[in-house]
């Protein structure tokens, strides 16, 4: 369409509607001469005014000719085309207006979906820069009735975390629920900030007081660069051998 309005306006430039007198006119002036006709009644016009006079459709038209093969044939409807926008001021004020304001309309779709483009990018650009920390218990260390493990988290995104606290808890049979529950007398909070491909495993040893089968429980809270809050949970059974693997309902193990 950008094409098309860049041709609508070279024939606007290049059309014989610009000169103040037109073909028509000049019709007019060779039969009337310079005279103002007066005003009669009932039958008067002013100057200017009235229907085109025949000869000037004709001149209008009988500047087109049509020569042989598609190349003139196109030629032939371009210039009727022309003559048909801009075979008077009138016209050609009137082409001129409706081209502008198709080049508005044109503008105001490229600028909606410029700024369209440019929020999808701005919704898009958290998603790929944030933070992402994964992490659990690790070092599992089993002696009789006795259990240990220490936390340890990674930061897997693009850009800096700042870990805000976390939570380890032991239960004795596997949660079910949809919506995961803590004791949160348990939780630490903290404030060490974790660059990308990093590992943290704070220097705290989690004791259990239950005998393997158990389950350990908890959460990773933090912060992205774009001050965001995000927990990280998880849900690991053991068994009595020291085997350990996830379980619970997803939502004890989901992230965010």
């Amino acid at each position: 369409m950008r094409g098309l309005a860049v041709a609508f306006l070279l024939l606007f430039w290049s059309s014989p509607a610009l000169p103040l007198v037109t073909a028509g006119e000049a019709v007019r002036y060779a039969q009337h001469g310079n005279s103002v006709l007066s005003d009669t009644e009932g039958g008067g016009h002013a100057i200017g005014s009235g229907e085109i006079a025949p000869e000037e459709e004709a001149s209008e038209g009988g500047q087109c000719t049509q020569a042989a093969g598609s190349a003139g044939t196109l030629g032939y409807y371009a210039c009727r085309a022309r003559a048909l926008a801009f075979g008077s001021v009138e016209r050609a004020i009137v082409t001129f207006t409706a081209l502008l304001a198709l080049s508005t309309l044109l503008l105001w779709v490229y600028t909606r979906r410029v700024a369209n483009a440019a929020k999808i990018a701005a919704e898009h650009l958290p998603a790929v820069e944030r933070a992402y920390i994964f992490g659990g218990p690790t070092d599992l260390f089993l002696l009789h009735d006795q259990a240990s493990v220490r936390l340890a988290m990674q930061n897997y995104g693009r850009t800096p975390a700042v870990i805000r606290g976390w939570l380890v808890e032991f239960l004795a049979q596997e949660p079910h629920g949809r919506k995961p529950a803590y004791d949160e007398s348990k939780r630490t909070a903290t404030n060490e900030i974790l660059e990308p491909n990093k590992l943290f495993s704070p220097p705290v040893v989690f004791r259990s007081e239950i005998a393997a089968p158990f389950f350990i429980v908890g959460y990773i809270l933090y912060d992205d660069v774009f001050r965001q809050s995000h927990t990280t949970r998880f849900c690991v059974g053991v068994a009595r051998d020291g085997k350990a693997a996830y379980a619970g309902h997803a939502a004890w193990n989901g992230y965010d």
